[in-house]
């Protein structure tokens, strides 16, 4: 049986795309021939210097053979030109980057309504921060709320109780839920690790609503305290210019006891992982929060803005159970100069060791497959 799989691009590196790969390999681990739809070809090697292995469809089809640095949510459109394509040479279509096309999916695996970013607390989303941004954003919008009613079909999933709200809210739709893939095995490496220092995580890409300015807001006022670490993977001219402004303010407001990383090789950020203490996670809404089960699953101890999936889905709405949670900047400075003085409770992260193997990719290997194999019969 072939399967197709489509996904606008691969190359930001982020959960949506590992989500895609992840579906790759469960389908050819289960004997399925798949085929990859994308706007851009693939760079293979960068993706796999950043996720740390990957696994590759059987075939590739690229609509344009060179990278797009604009209208990166307009690209995902295009790929409709190839959905139909899929269509005539795959028995099942699966639709992983999540925003409806003009053709139908047998499975959309829907990250958050894309219509609903502006409507449903739309802190740090870069399409509200100007004019410019807002009617660039506007008819992608419009868009997408025609294409829900006329083609949103087939089974919905997606990656976390606050996404399954607002895809009922705006689509009338029902969702399963179906947690994104973490590399648990690849992390647990790092919770070996005996002698941590104070020093304070924060990874995912470099782009404005990650809200990467709270990490240096705490750092500067815990400068006597703990090192702050930022991680990123920067890709385009969004994300340059956003690691840009934060070296500047990291450099006007003499933040000594911050680095900011890009691009960092998985040894490398296995090493770092292997010597903090703390996760801090400052995306506001956030639909799921793959970088916190990565960093639990290394040893660190989670703390998180009390919104979204990170603390309805990771944290289960619990303080104190799986790691901690804040609503302001004194909150998080409150909880993390704690831990860093206290040192990592092995309480929880013995607890946590155990708990995140439920986000492994074994598990969500497990769940899409139960899905494809449902719709085959």
């Amino acid at each position: 049986m072939k399967v197709g799989i489509i996904h606008n691009s691969l190359n930001s590196v982020g959960g949506g795309e590992r989500v895609c790969l992840k579906t790759i390999e469960a389908l050819k681990e289960s004997g399925y021939e798949t085929v990859l739809a994308t706007v851009e070809p693939t760079d293979w090697e960068r993706v796999d210097r950043i996720m740390g292995g990957t696994v590759k469809p059987d075939e590739e089809l690229s609509l344009i053979n060179f990278k797009v640095r604009m209208f990166g949510i307009y690209l995902r459109l295009l790929t409709t030109f190839l959905a139909s394509k899929l269509r005539k040479l795959c028995d099942l279509v699966i639709n992983t980057h999540g925003d409806v096309l003009p053709i139908e999916a047998d499975i959309i695996y829907m990250h958050y309504p894309t219509f609903a970013l502006m409507k449903e607390n739309p802190v740090n989303i870069k399409y509200s921060q100007s004019l410019f941004w807002r009617a660039y954003f506007i008819p992608y919008e419009a868009v997408q709320r025609i294409l829900v009613k006329r083609f949103l079909s087939g089974v919905i999933l997606t990656n976390s109780i606050f996404s399954k709200r607002a895809i009922k809210k705006y689509t009338g739709r029902d969702a399963s839920i179906v947690y994104p893939p973490v590399e648990i095995d690849k992390f647990t490496p790092a919770s070996r690790g005996v002698d941590r220092e104070r020093i304070v995580v924060t990874c995912g890409r470099y782009t404005p609503e990650k809200n990467y300015e709270f990490v240096l807001r705490v750092a500067e006022r815990l400068s006597g305290e703990a090192r702050f670490v930022i991680i990123g993977a920067s890709s385009g001219r969004i994300s340059q210019e956003y690691y840009r402004r934060l070296s500047m303010i990291k450099e006007e407001k003499g933040l000594e006891n911050v680095e900011l990383l890009r691009d960092l090789p998985f040894d490398e950020l296995l090493n770092v992982y292997s010597r903090a203490r703390v996760y801090l996670h400052t995306m506001r809404y956030e639909h799921f929060g793959i970088a916190v089960v990565e960093a639990m699953a290394a040893g660190l101890v989670p703390v998180v803005h009390r919104s979204g999936g990170p603390w309805e889905d990771i944290l289960k709405g619990q303080q104190g159970l799986y790691g901690f949670s804040y609503s302001n900047l004194d909150d998080a400075c409150e909880v993390i100069s704690r831990l860093v003085k206290d040192g990592v409770t092995s309480e929880i992260v013995k607890r946590n060791l155990n708990y995140v193997q439920d986000f492994s990719a074994e598990s969500y290997k497990k769940r899409i497959l139960h899905v494809v194999e449902e719709l085959a019969e």
